[in-house]
């Protein structure tokens, strides 16, 4: 365990950013589910983001980075080492011809409302996808009509070794809902390229998106998105519907009465309840369809122990 004091104080005499110490992950993810960071960072600037990452590396200290928490579920027990929180960091955001640049801790809702804005065709398949763009860029979000990465120009991080660079598009090795970052990297700026369209017909495009998300996903209802990853030629959620588990309930936890792959939090649930409602799903979805589900969110931290 890190000697938290000790190092909030060193920490907070090296970097201009806020240092916390015990902060609850459960007030920093869409689940409202989670126990404390040990150690949350919030870099004020690029400077404070490299050093950071070389007090960690200096130390052995394991490094989470955290955006706005939309695809995460924080286990019970916490998360030992540093979280670097970037939502309030890399806001930057501007408009330059059929070029979109933007900070790592923008919001997609944002992104996607300016693009629009401009009638800048492209990036309509974020519709209605939460979280920053640092996020989903890692994650390759997306819907349906396409994903964050199939528009991407470039990206600039910072690497584990504390080194800025910047890779294309070509270079992220994207694929379904991931990305191949460099591993302990951070997401600092990304670049767009889009093209020219018609404002109407974004619009309509994005109304309708929103529309049908909003009849067929639990939207009002605390969740981490979609669950489970999309099999080759198939939905997850029809597959969990299929085995019988749409409304099953555990605790504060329960898979969507709306759509098989959201598991939502009614109010006090826990991360050992929505774990105990995954794997139930993937048991049966593999009894009675013989298909493997694959987690699309991010479980971090520990259990409770004992």
């Amino acid at each position: 365990m890190i000697e938290a004091l000790s190092l909030q104080e060193r920490l907070q005499g090296l970097i201009k950013g806020r240092v916390l110490t015990e902060e609850p992950l459960a007030s920093h993810t869409y689940f409202r589910i989670g126990g404390p960071a040990e150690m949350m960072v919030y870099p004020a600037d690029l400077e404070d983001v490299k050093t950071v990452l070389k007090v960690a590396r200096d130390e052995t200290i394991p490094v989470l980075i955290l955006g706005s928490g939309s695809n995460m579920l924080a286990l019970d027990g916490g998360v030992k080492g540093l979280v670097m929180n970037l939502s309030q960091s890399f806001l930057e955001l501007e408009v330059s011809g059929e070029e979109i640049r933007c900070g790592a801790g923008v919001r997609t809702s944002r992104v996607l409302a300016l693009s629009a804005m401009r009638s800048l065709t492209g990036l309509e398949g974020l519709t209605g996808v939460p979280g920053t763009v640092g996020g989903a860029i890692k994650g390759n979000a997306g819907t349906s009509l396409g994903a964050i990465v199939d528009h991407l120009d470039w990206i600039r991080l910072v690497d584990g070794l504390g080194e800025e660079r910047v890779l294309t598009r070509n270079e992220l090795g994207a694929g379904y809902r991931c990305t191949a970052l460099p591993a302990g990297s951070v997401i600092i700026e990304a670049c767009f390229t889009l093209q020219r369209g018609d404002l109407t017909d974004i619009k309509e495009t994005i109304s309708r998106l929103l529309v049908r998300r909003n009849l067929t996903q639990p939207v009002e209802i605390r969740s981490a998105g979609c669950i489970f990853k999309n099999p080759s030629g198939d939905f997850a959620g029809r597959l969990v519907e299929h085995a019988g588990l749409k409304g099953l309930r555990r605790g504060g936890a329960q898979i969507s009465e709306k759509h098989g792959n959201f598991i939502v939090n009614l109010g006090g649930a826990t991360a050992a309840e929505v774990l105990w409602l995954i794997e139930r799903a993937r048991a049966e979805v593999m009894v009675k369809a013989g298909v493997a589900l694959e987690l699309e969110i991010q479980v971090v931290g520990s259990p409770i122990a004992g």
